[in-house]
């Protein structure tokens, strides 16, 4: 199982965020009673435990998704406690809330839709691939839940799980610039791979490139054979790709695969993946600016190695 991520914000700022919202949504709403904490839990975390372990006790699950703009903003509030709570308790009570509405289909998959567009979509307020992973996985065990349904969870559970930090990053079939066709299999010779996963025609990939050109230790790094550098193109090869890759540095891999788009998450472009030796993916950001620090530190390491002393 895929690791819980930290989230960006203070810890603090999300607590009194969700305590905000929980209250809200009693006193405005009157959508359904959210439990009491008891007096004598004084951790913000057991507090927060607390209130997701007890959040549904009084609310009719059954009548309750006949309003469901009423239902996803109390889902809201129930997500937006998970970042304060522990792992245990947010990995036992998803599946416990999931079983209360197993039995009505079309609620599961409407949960579905929410968590995928509040934990999963570019447009997520609380992105978490492995809190959706959850989400995920209870629909795809949902028995009345039919199985086309169930055909994108799985799908998006299968890419996330494959090509999460900690996985064996999987291999996949490429195409170079000269026609050439071969498989990407990490070189132990190397420190390290980056998989460079963008497109020609996106602006951002475009300043990516630019950034990664121009950088003097990333150039450097890369150059000297220390990084074995892919630039994927998440297609088959055509022309037009092969015209807009040949001004690219000639010690980049510049490929094309198709095979990626059923390998690796690539739901935002660009997206780097960073490997090492052994094959693991240690990173998965769609920053630039974190591979270039991450060659930075390579360099210096390089050069701090007795190997290279002046002594």
């Amino acid at each position: 199982m895929i690791k819980m991520k930290k989230y960006i914000l203070p810890l603090i700022i999300f607590a009194a965020a969700a305590f905000s919202a929980a209250a809200q949504t009693t006193s405005q709403s009157q959508f359904f009673e959210l439990p009491k904490i008891p007096a004598e839990i004084e951790n913000i975390h057991d507090r927060t435990d607390y209130l997701l372990e007890h959040y549904w006790d009084f609310c009719d699950l059954d009548k309750a998704f006949s309003s469901r703009d009423k239902m996803a903003e109390a889902f809201d509030t129930y997500l937006s406690l998970m970042p304060v709570a522990s792992l245990n308790c947010v990995y036992r009570v998803v599946p416990e809330f999931m079983k209360k509405i197993s039995k009505k289909p079309a609620n599961v998959l409407f949960i579905g839709e929410l968590a995928e567009s509040k934990l999963y979509s570019d447009s997520a307020i609380l992105p978490s691939d492995e809190l959706f992973v959850i989400f995920a996985n209870e629909i795809i065990n949902n028995k009345k839940v039919d199985k086309n349904s169930k055909l994108r969870y799985q799908h998006l559970v299968k890419v996330l799980n494959g090509s999460c930090e900690g996985a064996i990053a999987p291999k996949f079939d490429y195409t170079d610039l000269l026609g050439n066709k071969n498989t990407f299999e990490v070189d132990t010779t190397r420190v390290g791979t980056v998989l460079f996963i963008n497109d020609p025609d996106c602006d951002n990939c475009s300043r990516a490139r630019l950034r990664l050109d121009t950088d003097i230790l990333t150039r450097r790094m890369i150059e000297a054979k220390k990084i074995d550098f892919y630039n994927i193109y998440p297609s088959d090869p055509d022309q037009d790709w092969m015209e807009k890759s040949m001004d690219l540095p000639k010690e980049w891999k510049t490929v094309a695969s198709e095979q990626v788009n059923d390998l690796y998450d690539m739901r935002q472009t660009p997206v780097f993946y960073v490997i090492n030796i052994n094959g693991v993916i240690l990173l998965k950001t769609n920053d630039v600016n974190s591979i270039i620090s991450i060659m930075s530190a390579l360099a210096g390491q390089i050069d701090s190695t007795p190997a290279n002393s002046d002594n």
